[in-house]
């Protein structure tokens, strides 16, 4: 018996040697990391990744149009250099014979349930999303709550801005603020940089001190229906819900908030703007500030759901600070934004527009957030 034994030991400690001497003779990744992304100071990046069996990988990127093909080294890296012309942040992937993937060398990851892409970040000090070390900073904090609404375990961010832990006494409003679709309660954090953008503004003396509260946008009973859909009305109302009676509840026992209306306001991009559009008129009795990125309402919802609130333009102006609507003329969903604001104009309501160049990208949404955050909690205009 222990002959067996001592013989199995050896043989074990064989085969450990020739699969570690297979592994040598391959190249081990740990000793020999590929590293990606390289940015340069001319603006070139370049873009790596280690597929040894792949026939075909491409790069995509929020930076340029479609896809570019990498090129196959010797050690099975593939590789491609671009130039960047402005800086900002970035999502990208790559395609690896057909598959999309983020980028195995980068941990920075866009937080996103469908696609899978990095983060690429070009350096500029001069941009409100630059974290500068002698600007006071605020937290993100990670919240977990249950929601008797959708009867589940939720999770949002909280943003407290610089002194809130110190100025006990002080109390603060607070912005809800929503992602897009198939984004996560993460996104406006880590991509849109709500932090960075918020903590500048309030060192420049441009944005009051405020909270920002990131939820979680999809509800699951209702998936992800078409903007223009009779679905999406009826998803907008079950996060009214989620917002006004979990939400809202839940930030307003657990933090030190200004209790009025006028001190509450609510804004998304994409899906969350629609979200935050139906949820500031289902509630004029909470909310006297909404901001729409890239979003809208169909006439057809804003007349079932809010019509005789949309009758009255006077009181819509008296009742909202702040309306606010920003859109790319490159963006996807331009022109039923511009359907929204026609509706707007025959009815004769006012509201604040920011028509930039661009698509349906991040880049703008932190664009249109640096701006209403200059606006809300301040102005008395729409």
């Amino acid at each position: 018996m222990k002959r067996r034994i001592g013989k199995g030991i050896a043989l074990a400690f064989v085969a450990m040697v020739v699969c570690r001497a297979e592994v040598v003779a391959q190249g081990n990744p740990w000793n020999n990391p590929v590293v990606s992304p390289r940015v340069d100071t001319g603006g070139e990046v370049t873009f790596s990744v280690s597929a040894p069996s792949a026939s075909r990988v491409e790069l995509s990127g929020q930076f340029m149009e479609g896809t570019c093909p990498m090129r196959k080294g010797t050690d099975g890296v593939w590789s491609v250099t671009v130039k960047i012309d402005r800086p900002d942040i970035y999502p990208y992937s790559f395609r690896i014979d057909g598959v999309e993937t983020s980028d195995p060398s980068n941990p920075l990851i866009f937080p996103n349930e469908r696609f899978k892409a990095s983060l690429l970040e070009m350096p500029d000090t001069a941009a409100l999303y630059a974290r500068h070390k002698d600007v006071p900073r605020g937290q993100v904090r990670y919240c977990s709550y249950y929601s008797e609404v959708l009867h589940a375990d939720r999770t949002m961010l909280v943003y407290t801005p610089p002194g809130y832990d110190r100025e006990t006494e002080r109390r603060y409003p607070v912005l809800y603020l929503v992602s897009g679709t198939t984004d996560t309660e993460e996104t406006w954090y880590k991509v849109g940089r709500v932090d960075a953008i918020l903590d500048n503004l309030i060192a420049r003396g441009e944005a009051e001190p405020m909270l920002v509260v990131m939820p979680y946008g999809y509800m699951p009973s209702h998936g992800t229906p078409m903007p223009s859909s009779p679905e999406a009305a009826e998803m907008y109302a079950t996060f009214a819900r989620e917002l006004t009676e979990a939400v809202i509840p839940y930030v307003e026992s657990s933090f030190r908030t200004e209790l009025s209306r006028e001190s509450r306001a609510v804004g998304g991009f994409s899906r969350g703007g629609g979200q935050a559009l139906f949820a500031a008129f289902s509630h004029p009795e909470l909310f006297a500030h909404v901001a729409s990125y890239s979003a809208y309402l169909t006439p057809q919802v804003m007349e079932r759901h809010f019509g005789q609130l949309m009758g009255n333009p006077a009181r819509m102006d008296s009742l909202y600070r702040v309306k606010w609507f920003g859109v790319g003329r490159g963006d996807f969903l331009y022109a039923d934004v511009m359907r929204h604001l026609d509706y707007f104009r025959e009815k004769g309501i006012s509201c604040r527009t920011r028509i930039t160049d661009g698509e349906h990208t991040w880049m703008n949404a932190r664009a249109y957030l640096a701006e209403t955050l200059r606006l809300f909690f301040r102005s008395s205009e729409s």
